[in-house]
């Protein structure tokens, strides 16, 4: 009889590093294990107190998400960590990275398309 195989668990024994002892810092990757949702990985964000309990948690951007959807993660539960948020800082920090914001750009669209069009209002 063929009994069904997770292949999204890695072994505990694979833990080398205590993260309650020792939590990765931010813009560490890490990946982790959730009861619901098997493995995930993420960017961590911040780590915070639970108010009622005092337990530690992440604060994770997920990967594959939309920006900006974080989600607790208990430090008991971090599977993995990369180390490379000292790096991801000062790589930001030294301007080589680049810098993306999020803008309104539709009225300079508008404009270049009207000038386009030879002066023509294409909004309506």
């Amino acid at each position: 009889m063929n009994a069904p195989v997770k292949f999204d668990v890695i072994a505990p024994a694979s833990k080398s590093r205590d993260f309650v002892m020792q939590p990765p810092q931010s813009l560490d990757r890490i990946t982790f294990n959730t009861p619901d949702d098997g493995v995930l990985a993420g960017y961590v964000s911040v780590i915070r107190q639970h108010l009622g309990n005092g337990e530690r948690f992440a604060w994770v951007e997920l990967d594959n998400e939309p920006a900006g959807q974080f989600r607790g993660v208990p430090l008991v539960d971090i599977i993995s960590c990369d180390g490379s948020g000292g790096t991801r800082r000062h790589a930001a920090a030294s301007g080589e990275s680049r810098n993306l914001y999020l803008g309104d750009y539709s009225e300079s669209l508008t404009r270049s398309l009207a000038f386009n069009n030879g002066g023509r209002n294409v909004s309506k």
